[in-house]
């Protein structure tokens, strides 16, 4: 009978002993892992059944630990599940208040880092064309830019075109520089050595935009500014039996043509 009771004893004594093992192999403690690391990627996490027991830690510089570690190089393009998505508008701020952007929005560049850019397709060519008759002669400007204007990848351009003269001018006209401003603000400047030395010839200028934007999109209602000089044949005098009396003179000026629509800069730095 007390062998029996003492059998009974040992049976009971391996049932609760085999009943507290938590593992017997790595992958018994994988329920356990998704409970205690909710949301970790598998990958991230060191898993051991070690004794019966289960030990689970999780691992640093992965990606997929709920962590967003820059020192590792993950960031919203490298590590969406830690860092979170790249997207989104900017923030452009008018007065006291916050606006989101029109154009800009967080991309991933090609280099993997989360930056404001614009989708190329939003970027229209805008052509306008003026003719401005000046003192002697007469001239045709044509303007070209984009809009939105990108100040880091945009052109403006402006082609400006003889097309008639007076009598007493002595070609060449020469352009000397071009200029685009809003009020007293210079938004680009270049020095110019177009000539204009016959009707129909044409001198194309490309002005770099180099203002400081504030904010990274802009409106502007700018005007271009253009100097320029030629010379004339004037009239002095007459000799004693009447015919004139000429001298070249040097004149130099300036014509400044407005835009009527604003332009639209963006900076995606």
């Amino acid at each position: 009978m007390k062998f029996n009771y003492f059998f009974l004893f040992l049976v009971c004594l391996l049932f609760l002993v085999s009943g507290c093992k938590e593992c017997e192999v790595s992958s018994d403690c994988s329920s356990k892992a998704r409970e205690l690391y909710s949301g970790y990627s598998s990958n991230c996490l060191d898993i051991e059944c070690a004794d019966n027991v289960c030990e689970i830690n999780s691992i640093s510089n992965c990606c997929g630990n709920k962590r967003c570690e820059e020192g590792a190089g993950e960031n919203k393009c490298t590590c969406t599940t830690d860092c979170g998505k790249c997207e989104g508008k900017g923030e452009v701020q008018i007065g006291s208040r916050t606006y989101e952007s029109q154009y800009l929005e967080y991309g991933c560049s090609e280099g993997n880092e989360c930056e404001l850019m614009i989708d190329d397709s939003l970027i229209n060519q805008v052509s306008l064309s003026e003719d401005k008759q000046l003192s002697y002669f007469t001239i045709e400007i044509k303007s070209s830019y984009d809009y939105p204007f990108n100040i880091d990848e945009s052109s403006f351009y402006a082609e400006i075109k003889l097309k008639d003269t007076e009598n007493d001018l002595i070609l060449p006209v020469s352009i000397t520089n071009v200029k685009i401003i809003e009020g007293e603000l210079l938004i680009g400047e270049t020095s110019a050595d177009g000539t204009l030395g016959y009707i129909g010839s044409s001198s194309k200028i490309r002005i770099p935009i180099t203002f400081g934007m504030k904010e990274i999109e802009e409106e502007k209602r700018v005007s271009l500014v253009i100097d320029y000089m030629y010379k004339i044949n004037q009239r002095i005098g007459r000799n004693s039996d009447g015919t004139p009396i000429y001298e070249e003179k040097v004149v130099r000026d300036s014509y400044t043509k407005s835009y009527g629509s604003k332009l639209f800069f963006v900076n995606p730095d």
